[in-house]
């Protein structure tokens, strides 16, 4: 099979952007594809390459294995999609000089994404322990001023506009990039929501629906629990102001 007929595949997003949806849209409208959500080991890697980036070592090992790991995902499937938030922190590992990679870079309104990572726990035994464990979660590098005095909420408004500007600079080295915002994809507009959906899977290179079920996109997959507490209104112009706008968000 040659690179032209199997790119390399990636959905991307600053982590929990309508990903998990995605691969469910996929697996109705693309069953000849497999889209994986966060393939192991790819967590471990991301905490890997995380301290590479604040220390400076580890590069060389840790490319070798995540190509390794790559090609045995790959080898065990034919038309295969990563849905990965955790390769944000290694980015620069994705482009490969024998294959092109193809690429949709999802994004949500910083604010309201920030405060549902804020609050969300997946695994209401383990998921607490997350937020201090190091290198977990995607850890700008370098890291801003006042970082170590800031909240969970001021991190999390960093983290996504260090991701997803880490997510944009694949556009110049992909065979194919869009940026679709979560809000178009879930927008009561259905002409928005259409264009989202179509370019999602002309950019992944897939066949477009003939017609979708538009009652998918209102269920919700991995919603947040609501949440009472208050956050700093000010946060989010002062640390995601120039990339949210360049994302299309005015805050």
């Amino acid at each position: 099979m040659t690179s032209e007929t199997k790119p390399w595949r990636y959905i991307l997003s600053a982590g929990r952007t309508g990903t998990v949806f995605l691969e469910k849209l996929l697996a109705e409208y693309a069953p000849d594809a497999v889209a994986e959500h966060e393939p192991k080991p790819t967590r471990e890697q991301m905490m890997l390459a995380n301290m590479r980036n604040d220390w400076g070592i580890g590069h060389n090992g840790l490319a070798r294995w995540f190509n390794a790991a790559r090609a045995r995902r790959d080898k065990a499937h034919g038309t295969y999609i990563e849905v990965n938030p955790f390769l944000c922190a290694m980015t620069d590992l994705l482009p490969d000089p024998k294959r092109p990679i193809r690429v949709v870079h999802i994004t949500r309104e910083p604010a309201g994404w920030a405060r549902s990572m804020t609050v969300f726990k997946a695994s209401t035994k383990f998921r607490w322990f997350i937020d201090y464990v190091p290198f977990a979660k995607p850890y700008p590098s370098p890291r801003p001023d006042g970082w170590a005095g800031w909240s969970f909420y001021e991190r999390n408004l960093a983290r996504w506009a260090w991701c997803n500007t880490r997510i944009a600079e694949l556009e110049g080295k992909a065979q194919a990039y869009v940026h679709i915002r979560y809000e178009d994809l879930f927008s009561d507009d259905l002409v928005t929501k259409e264009a989202a959906v179509m370019a999602l899977f002309d950019t992944l290179g897939l066949e477009r629906p003939s017609q979708i079920d538009w009652s998918l996109f209102e269920t919700r997959a991995n919603p947040a629990p609501p949440s009472g507490a208050e956050f700093d209104k000010a946060a989010a112009p002062r640390i995601c102001g120039d990339a949210a706008r360049r994302f299309g968000y005015d805050l």
